[in-house]
């Protein structure tokens, strides 16, 4: 349903938008991760986007290392722009994790390309059926009890979704060094094991219904482990996340509310970026939304005013934050 909000919102979006926006256009590079996922796919939005907010101007999607490595290169000025998760803003900016001792305090928040509650990056713990109901494990408490039995992977070190996995068993009670095996992998080869029945359960923090998780599906039984609500508000008040849910039959395996943590991502900036640029490509961005979500069908579902202007651990640059609050947003 429509709300009274929306419609202001919407209504000064169209009378400060409507026409073209008279700007410089801008050549930008975007550093992201690896070509051909999501990520690359917000790039090529934001491109769209932006190019028809100021015509001439470019995006050019940077592969590379993740969020880590674009928090750095945005703080070291070598890139104007870069995507990063949740919990990898939080470690950047916090100065946590790999970035112990050191925090990133000139990065600055231009927009968010996804909202957590989008579960473009929810967190599954699932067990394999079969072994699940061999030993009762239908709990997280069930899991702890019976962790001597179990092989259970996690993304592979130095991806920081395999530490928001190990924090989730570990706070709910549950030592690493219980379990029969502790495997560290990358989240495709994590699928194919647990297909393969070479580890028994897995904390993956993957899209909601991704073909990893269906290729699994269509492997073997799966089960579904539940968080404790306040175990996920503390990992993601720890990571920067937030607890979300995945409803009763939204899979086949699932018959009951599950909950767990789920993270965003945004676009970071360095803090000396000029606050006419900021403002500029956040005005121009908002005003072809609809130009972005063409990018890929999940944005085009999840995507909103109000999912751009969702803060995130990183504080808003000034620029940014002045085309948000022209519109209601910030």
């Amino acid at each position: 349903m429509t709300t009274a909000k929306s419609v202001v919102v919407a209504t000064v979006l169209a009378v400060l938008f409507g026409a073209s926006a008279q700007a410089q256009p801008y050549q930008l590079t975007l550093a992201g991760a690896s070509p051909g996922g999501l990520w690359s796919t917000i790039g090529a939005g934001m491109d769209k986007a932006l190019a028809k907010a100021y015509p001439g101007t470019t995006v050019t999607y940077q592969t590379g290392s993740g969020g880590l490595a674009n928090a750095k290169l945005v703080s070291d000025g070598k890139v104007p722009m870069g995507i990063a998760a949740d919990m990898e803003l939080a470690a950047a900016y916090r100065g946590t994790g790999p970035f112990k001792g050191h925090p990133l305090k000139n990065l600055r928040t231009l927009l968010r390309t996804y909202s957590a509650q989008g579960r473009f990056q929810y967190d599954y713990v699932l067990v394999n059926g079969d072994v699940a109901k061999k030993y009762g494990i239908k709990t997280m408490a069930d899991l702890k009890k019976h962790a001597g039995d179990i092989r259970i992977a996690f993304n592979r070190p130095g991806n920081m979704d395999g530490d928001v996995g190990i924090a989730i068993v570990e706070d709910s009670g549950i030592p690493l060094k219980s379990f029969k095996q502790v495997v560290r992998a990358a989240s495709k080869e994590m699928g194919s094991l647990m297909a393969d029945r070479r580890i028994d359960a897995i904390v993956l923090g993957i899209a909601y219904n991704h073909p990893t998780i269906r290729e699994m599906a269509n492997s073997i039984p799966l089960t579904m482990l539940s968080v404790d609500k306040k175990v996920a508000a503390k990992v993601a008040n720890d990571f920067g996340g937030q607890v979300c849910t995945i409803k009763a039959n939204e899979h086949s395996f699932i018959s009951a509310d599950k909950v767990s943590v789920c993270v965003g991502t945004v676009v970071l900036v360095n803090a000396s970026m000029p606050d006419q640029e900021a403002y500029e490509l956040v005005k121009g961005f908002l005003a072809n939304l609809d130009a972005y979500k063409s990018a890929h069908r999940l944005l085009k579902k999840e995507t909103t005013p109000k999912t751009v202007a969702e803060p995130s651990v990183v504080p808003w640059h000034p620029g940014a934050a002045k085309a948000l609050k022209e519109v209601g947003l910030e």
